[in-house]
């Protein structure tokens, strides 16, 4: 009689014991979460707008080069972050530097010159000095794609004749880095 009754015996309930684990592993996973998004790094690099035809090696923005300019500028203010952008990074030619000049007098951000040896180090600058913020890039056919690819990993291409495309990258600390291509 005494077997029957150790085997009616009911064993512990763990659910109670198990709840505040539960609880305690959703809040830290919430709080990683939230965390991650507030120290997403978002890089918008375009490339350089429209030159004026020739032969030097260095030309400045046609008219139309200059109203790209002036419309990206636009953009960006009117559409900024809560925030707004943090930094302005161009190449160290004059149609670069002339294609974020009217975003940068618009904010009121220096525009920070990258000479074209040190462009492979700007994707880590960027990322240690920016961590969290919104950075708009402009460089040229060739450094768009190699600044994208060192942030995220993927290639990208940009043809000859695309002046309009803009790459948002998303780079959080923990999830997977994205890119966004549109036009602008």
């Amino acid at each position: 009689m005494n077997r029957d009754l150790d085997k009616m015996r009911r064993r512990p309930f763990f659910f109670p014991l198990l709840l505040p684990a539960f609880v305690f592993v959703a809040l830290i996973a919430a709080g990683v979460w939230i965390l991650d998004a507030r120290a997403t790094t978002v890089v918008f690099v375009v490339r350089h707008a429209e030159t004026e035809p020739g032969t030097d090696p260095d030309p400045s923005l046609s008219p139309q080069g200059r109203e790209r300019a002036a419309q990206l500028a636009r953009m960006l203010a009117h559409a900024q972050p809560v925030r707004g952008l943090d930094a302005i990074y161009a190449s160290e030619y004059r149609r670069t530097h002339q294609t974020v000049i009217p975003l940068s007098e618009t904010l009121a951000l220096p525009v920070n010159l990258v000479p074209t040896a040190t462009w492979h180090e700007l994707a880590a600058r960027i990322l240690r000095q920016h961590r969290g913020e919104y950075v708009l890039v402009a460089g040229n056919r060739d450094t768009v794609p190699q600044l994208i690819e060192a942030l995220t990993g993927q290639e990208v291409t940009v043809r000859e004749n695309e002046y309009d495309a803009m790459f948002i990258v998303f780079v959080p600390q923990l999830s997977k880095k994205r890119v966004v291509r549109v036009r602008y």
